[in-house]
């Protein structure tokens, strides 16, 4: 943040005394240029993925009318999580896994969740809610294509299962001692909102689609 908005060795120092206050790091945090700055490098970012993403996130968060900083890092730290594959699969108490399958792996979770004990049906019901908000927002095309061919559920399906997933995990305990309650309950109710916003941000910031750059030797 430093490297990209300071001018000077000055303003290096100013900077960095800014950012030890919350309210001014925030500010600072949407500012054009540092966006800009993210989306626009060439080569590799030196940036965590939580900040990464809660760069971009935060941008069309804010295009969609939800300026709740909490619920930007919720959204921010779902989309690190699953950018690593093993958050793709579930573990049960009795170590059982359960592999993503997209509609399967949604089903594979219901069925355990039915017997599963209040503690786990806490982490599973999130589990849940953030995966078919990641699976809906992040591969909203994959969905549709699987609805297509292969007669799979559509989005509503998933946008069905994310609400009843956040709301129910938002009434247990854990998200209350969390601090997560409220944002667990602005995602059940602006699950549709929170997906197209994703959808934006893959189709016109991460080009899943876009062929690979040959790199030279």
């Amino acid at each position: 943040m430093v490297k990209t908005l300071a001018k000077s060795p000055g303003d290096s120092v100013g900077l960095v005394e800014l950012l030890s206050d919350e309210a001014e790091r925030d500010a600072i945090l949407d500012h054009e240029m540092l966006y800009r700055s993210v989306l626009e490098h060439v080569g590799c970012l030196q940036l965590s993925p939580a900040f990464y993403f809660y760069i971009l996130t935060r941008r069309v968060l804010l295009k969609a009318g939800l300026d709740q900083r909490a619920l930007t890092d919720y959204v921010a730290a779902v989309l690190a999580a699953f950018s690593h594959t093993n958050q793709l699969t579930y573990h049960s108490a009795n170590n059982k896994e359960t592999n993503a399958r997209s509609f399967g792996y949604v089903t594979d979770l219901l069925e355990i969740l039915a017997k599963a004990p209040p503690q786990q049906a806490f982490l599973l019901r999130s589990h849940l809610g953030d995966y078919t908000l990641f699976l809906s927002g992040i591969f909203a095309e994959r969905v549709h294509a699987h609805a297509e061919r292969r007669g799979a559920p559509g989005i509503d399906f998933y946008e069905t299962i994310g609400k009843s997933s956040y709301r129910s995990a938002a009434s247990h305990l854990p998200s209350k001692e969390s601090g997560l309650q409220s944002t667990l309950e602005q995602l059940s109710a602006e699950f549709h909102v929170v997906r197209l916003a994703l959808n934006q941000l893959a189709d016109n910031l991460m080009h899943f689609h876009a062929p690979p750059r040959i790199l030279s030797a």
